[in-house]
């Protein structure tokens, strides 16, 4: 009997740490850890934002691509229209997929026209196709949006540091790795294909890129 009880401990310990590190690298947060990414490393951008705009550009990002998402999946759930936030099927996803949009594309609207360097637009300009295509996607296919997520997020950075010549290359490698993880964590947890994955990954890295290039 112990030997039997052995390992299904250690796989409940294990799907609790991938759990965790899908909550972590939640596709949702990547846009404000992409701001932060920029106000928190040295760079001429950092230096030259006052303290309170890095706050207010960071929580106003917060709330626009997490918090009010997040409180319109509460509010599904609570109605019973979604049966956990974890959105298993393809009509789950619809209508929180649909609201997400808006709001990453009426932050876009709010950057588009504030005197913010272009490169702020570009991250959110990009965050909110990303939403879109997972949206359109997801009709025909379960594409992974955690590695649509964090691809974007290592895409900006490459961008980045193409673009303004920014020394970020030690930020790029812990983004890497970071796509590693979470790749890693949501196939242990069987929520999609190697396929999903990895296409994921691509299309996220390939939407910031392209955008930090020719934008």
């Amino acid at each position: 009997m112990e030997l039997e009880v052995q390992p299904i401990a250690k796989k409940s310990g294990e799907e609790k740490l991938t759990k965790f590190i899908s909550y972590i690298l939640h596709p949702l947060l990547m846009p404000t850890y992409g701001f932060a990414i920029i106000f928190f490393t040295k760079n001429y951008i950092s230096t030259f934002t006052p303290p309170r705009i890095k706050l207010l550009i960071i929580g106003i990002t917060f709330l626009f691509t997490f918090l009010l998402p997040t409180i319109n999946a509460l509010i599904l759930l609570r109605i019973g229209r979604i049966r956990s936030l974890e959105m298993e099927t393809t009509s789950e996803r619809v209508i929180p997929y649909g609201s997400a949009v808006l709001y990453y594309f009426a932050l876009f609207y709010l950057f588009f026209n504030a005197d913010f360097p272009s490169i702020f637009k570009i991250l959110i300009l990009g965050a909110a196709i990303s939403i879109l295509l997972t949206m359109l996607i997801n009709y025909r296919w379960k594409i992974s949006a955690h590695t649509i997520g964090i691809g974007g997020l290592t895409g900006a950075a490459l961008g980045i540091i193409y673009r303004l010549q920014l020394d970020m290359h030690y930020v790029l490698m812990l983004l890497l790795f970071l796509s590693g993880v979470i790749g890693y964590a949501r196939l242990k947890l069987k929520a999609h294909s190697p396929a999903q994955v990895y296409s994921g990954f691509l299309l996220g890295f390939s939407i910031e890129l392209l955008l930090m290039f020719f934008y």
